[in-house]
């Protein structure tokens, strides 16, 4: 058998300890990325909520509160979300 084939049991057990780190450490990394998103979905729904419960109040109020309330209450619906989801992409992405 060539010597290259060969692994003495000493190497065995660094190569299965280091399997296991690396196993560990994704695990763990993933853990952390599941709450990380759970956090934002849970964010976006709340500005979400609040840009349409905005809209919603606007249609009791009269004149310009109205109209201030009903374009306030849906750039915060709409635009809120996306970007809560650009900052957590760029926290991310490690540039911010």
């Amino acid at each position: 058998m060539s010597s290259l084939l060969v692994l003495t049991t000493r190497r065995i057990a660094q190569e299965t300890r280091r399997a296991q780190e690396i196993a560990t450490a994704e695990a763990i990394w993933y853990r952390g990325w599941r709450r990380r998103v759970a956090f934002l979905t849970l964010r976006c729904g709340t500005v979400y909520l609040a840009g349409a419960l905005l809209v919603g109040a606007s249609f009791a109020l009269t004149g310009d509160k109205a109209e201030a309330a009903l374009w306030g209450g849906l750039l915060l619906a709409n635009a809120g979300p996306l970007a809560l989801v650009y900052a957590f992409w760029m926290r991310e992405e490690g540039h911010w």
